[in-house]
């Protein structure tokens, strides 16, 4: 009876009515069993791991730095109230690289009516990652700025924290 607490044994004994109801495998088949062991084996390392379900996927933050612009125009604001599409881009750029985070500096051009007409990365971010820079784009050209009396253009440093 010591041999019917094996894992393998139980999942053999489980199986056999079902196998004995379906037609005979081809004969190119062939199945492999592991003699059992005295004791069951303690589950590997690996096993265990991808057995737990990974754990959620927190939303992260933004911030927002100190932005390079003409001193008598304000964008903070209207970047302010932009932070929950520029956590959606966070979250949907993370799908695909679970682990980005970091630095993103834009160069924003804004008009003298003050729409987005368009926003770059500069070099060297750490977060400076295809997706997340074109959703973050597309999310500062929804925005209505304040009109800057001319054209503007403004470094907007971001931090992404998971």
């Amino acid at each position: 009876m010591a041999l019917l607490r094996s894992p393998l044994m139980v999942i053999l004994v489980a199986l056999a009515p079902a196998c004995a109801a379906t037609p005979a495998a081809p004969a190119t088949s062939v199945a492999v069993v592991a003699a059992p062991s005295a004791r069951p084996a303690a589950p590997s390392a690996a096993s265990s791991a991808s057995a737990a379900p990974s754990p959620p996927m927190t939303p992260g933050s933004v911030s927002i730095g100190e932005i390079a612009g003409p001193p008598s125009w304000d964008p903070k604001p209207t970047l302010e109230s932009l932070k929950p599409a520029l956590l959606q881009c966070y979250s949907e750029a993370r799908l695909l690289t679970p682990a980005l985070h970091g630095k993103l500096a834009l160069e924003v051009h804004v008009n003298a009516s003050g729409a987005v007409t368009g926003a770059e990365a500069k070099p060297g971010g750490s977060a400076n990652e295809p997706g997340l820079v074109g959703c973050v784009g597309d999310a500062l050209k929804t925005a209505a700025f304040p009109k800057p009396g001319g054209l503007a253009t403004v470094t907007v440093p971001l931090v992404f924290r998971q």
